[in-house]
Parts: structure tokens; C-alpha cells; sequence
């Protein structure tokens, strides 16, 4: 078994997301690994400067601003005791950014929280758990929502 010293787990808030994130932090405990965790959001392009409507400049650093601080508080103080988090939002496509940002960290495991979705539900709506598994060049471990 190859050595694991990145855990990357993105996540959207979900009950779905809450359990990647313990299952990561258990496997990076037992690992002795890091975990960084993200958030990637998606603009509308009619939201954007160039789009139809006028946005305020700042309006992507105010989102970022505060989807960060929503992302620390789901981390929570008590992550830090069991092993190394650090978070980061940005954003773009999910299945994209969270692919990107693991051969830019270099991550060894993805692990992501899917809804499970089945049906009409799943082609409306995709999975971007789905397009992670399909297009990663690490292992993605997937964790079910209850």
C-alpha cells in the first residue's frame, strides 16, 4: 500500500458531505495524513460583470469571504485536534476545480460524499461525485448519504 499524505475532501454542506468529512478525518487519523477540504461554487453567468446584469466588483471576493467562513465552521475547532486540516474555496465547475486542485496539491485520495441519486433525479442533476470517479488519477473513496 502506497503512502498517504493528502487527503482532499470537497464538500457542499450536505449531510452527504458531513460524513466524507468524518470518513476522511478518521483515514487521515489512521494514515497519519493531512486532509485539506474545499468548497467549489459556481457563479451564474448573468450574475458575472460581463454578464447581463451589473454586479458589484467585489462581488466574488464577498461570496468567497463568506462561504470561507462558512467552510471553517463546518470544519469546526475539533478537526484540528485529530489531524492537519486546512480549507479552501474557489470557484468553477465542481468535478473541474476538485480534480485540478488534487493534482495541484498532489493529493493522494479524494473522498466525496454522494447523494445517491437514482433515476430521473441523477439525469437531471448529474453527480459530480460521478465525474470525479471517471475522470481522477487518484483513488476517490465515495461516501453515501444515509
Amino acid at each position: 500500500m502506497s503512502e498517504y499524505r493528502l487527503i482532499l475532501c470537497p464538500v457542499d454542506f450536505s449531510e452527504a458531505s458531513k460524513r466524507a468529512f468524518e470518513a476522511a478525518l478518521d483515514l487521515a487519523a489512521r494514515l497519519k495524513a493531512e486532509v485539506r477540504v474545499i468548497h467549489v461554487y459556481e457563479l451564474p453567468a448573468s450574475v458575472l460583470p460581463e454578464g447581463v446584469l451589473e454586479a458589484p466588483s467585489d462581488l466574488e471576493a464577498v461570496i468567497e469571504e463568506r462561504l470561507q467562513k462558512r467552510l471553517d465552521a463546518f470544519v469546526g475547532d475539533g478537526a484540528a485536534e485529530r489531524v492537519n486540516v486546512t480549507t479552501g474555496v474557489c470557484e468553477g465547475v465542481a468535478y473541474v476545480e476538485i480534480t485540478e486542485a488534487a493534482k495541484e496539491l498532489d493529493a493522494d485520495m479524494i473522498v466525496i460524499g454522494t447523494h445517491g441519486r437514482t433515476g430521473l433525479a441523477h439525469m437531471l442533476l448529474g453527480s459530480v461525485a460521478e465525474h470525479v470517479i471517471r475522470i481522477s488519477d487518484v483513488p476517490v473513496l465515495t461516501v453515501r448519504e444515509r
